[in-house]
């Protein structure tokens, strides 16, 4: 049998970073956190956008799962933490500084 579909590429964490940096509007942070040791079945979404003011949490995060549509279909686990830059300024101070070392550090070439 012969399929005529096309395969769909690999989710990955840069894939996802990429995408909803394409299609979030004014995002200022996009951390992704593989957490399926590499097979890009499962991860976490920690995002900051002014988009999310005064939308409640349901909302946001129905707005990222219909703009990661394709993704989700091969994605195993999704969890996010979608906040606003005032929420952000509030939460980076208690996440671990692994997960946003990374991100402190592109801000620092600026």
């Amino acid at each position: 049998v012969i399929s005529l579909e096309t395969p769909m590429a690999t989710v990955t964490k840069e894939s996802l970073s990429g995408a909803l940096a394409k299609r979030i509007k004014g995002l200022e942070q996009c951390i992704v956190v593989d957490t399926s040791g590499g097979c890009g079945s499962a991860f976490e979404l920690y995002l900051v956008s002014k988009a999310f003011e005064g939308v409640s949490l349901l909302e946001r995060h129905r707005m990222v799962q219909d703009l990661l549509k394709e993704e989700i279909k091969q994605i195993h686990a999704l969890s996010m933490k979608t906040w606003t830059p005032e929420q952000w300024m509030k939460k980076k101070g208690k996440l671990p500084k692994e997960l946003i070392g990374e991100e402190e550090k592109k801000g620092d070439d600026k």
